[in-house]
């Protein structure tokens, strides 16, 4: 009989685990040590190859700091995600304050079937290439 519990035990607990849901991304300039940037990006829904993150700027800093900020968090991602080095982004989609990101095997890569807010967009649409930014991003703590 205790055999069969500690089976049960087991199997629950394998259940558990990998019923959890993955822990979604954040990225907080702060953590850089400037003081004049404050943005906080989270990814607020992650559906199979494409995140949908939430932009809070409090203070943008340099506009160019601001900019690189925001392309290595989302080439991050991107790496946590399974490598991906490129990308298609709709800037403020779903809502205001809001990117839904794409993240593709190749440049090329047809988006369609990424959801339909990707479908909607036109055939050739040119993906983002996060590859070259990557000692610039390296750089960045």
């Amino acid at each position: 009989m205790s055999g069969r519990i500690a089976a049960l035990s087991l199997l629950l607990s394998l259940i558990a685990v990998s019923g959890r849901a993955e822990e979604l991304f954040t990225a907080d300039s702060k953590t850089l040590g400037s003081s004049k940037m404050d943005i906080v990006i989270t990814e607020i829904e992650r559906r199979p190859r494409v995140s949908v993150l939430d932009i809070k700027i409090n203070n943008v800093g340099s506009s160019v700091g601001s900019s690189f900020f925001l392309l290595c968090s989302i080439r991050k991602l991107g790496l946590l995600r399974g490598g991906y080095h490129h990308i298609v982004k709709l800037e403020q989609f779903p809502k205001r304050n809001q990117m839904t990101v794409a993240f593709l095997e190749r440049q090329d890569e047809n988006i369609s079937s990424f959801g339909p807010e990707f479908a909607k967009l036109p055939s050739g649409t040119d993906a983002v290439d996060l590859e070259p930014f990557a000692e610039i991003c390296g750089v960045q703590k």
